[in-house]
């Protein structure tokens, strides 16, 4: 989902899968270069199956401030954000760099929560039938370590979960065959 590097030219770029809703970004200081630079263009990312991506298309300054922070980037993203929602958020200094992709693109959105009568309630239709662990972190970036599981069936868009300690959680399935 996910794919960050400060390369100039990524290689074997062709070779990566990118789910829907992916984004790839190269953080450099030309990116955003579409055509003719002596960078890897922003667009490669499209290319290769990434649904959005920033680059930079003014030289020589590269204050951190013109570029994005993929921990704030995929943190609105996972919840459930556009991606130029997330992508803004993101950069302090946007004036120097260029979103391409498609900018409504809102994968993680959908999902509501309510805590209360001793548990948590969760409301999505992102899960598909099958086995998961419940992973808990104490930061949205991790580490997670797993502290349950959980069977999801067929027309499940209700989750109850007992009382939990704060923290952060994700379902990772367990029966999934992996992507490569």
């Amino acid at each position: 989902m996910f794919y960050f590097t400060g390369l100039t030219h990524v290689p074997a770029l062709d070779r990566n899968t990118f789910l829907p809703g992916a984004v790839g970004d190269h953080l450099t200081s030309a990116g955003g270069v579409l055509f003719g630079g002596s960078q890897m263009s922003s667009l490669a990312w499209l290319q290769a199956g990434a649904t959005g991506s920033y680059g930079a298309v003014v030289e020589p300054c590269n204050f951190p401030a013109k570029f994005p922070v993929p921990a704030i980037v995929m943190a609105h993203y996972l919840q459930g954000e556009t991606l130029i929602e997330a992508y803004w958020k993101s950069v302090q200094m946007p004036g120097q760099g260029l979103f391409i992709g498609e900018p409504l693109a809102r994968p993680f959105a959908g999902i509501r929560q309510h805590v209360g009568d001793g548990g948590m309630t969760i409301a999505a239709r992102l899960l598909t039938p099958g086995l998961y662990d419940v992973q808990a972190a104490p930061s949205m970036m991790g580490p997670y370590r797993s502290v349950g599981r959980l069977q999801v069936g067929q027309g499940t868009r209700e989750i109850r979960l007992g009382l939990i300690p704060p923290a952060y959680y994700r379902f990772v399935r367990r029966d999934a065959t992996p992507t490569r």
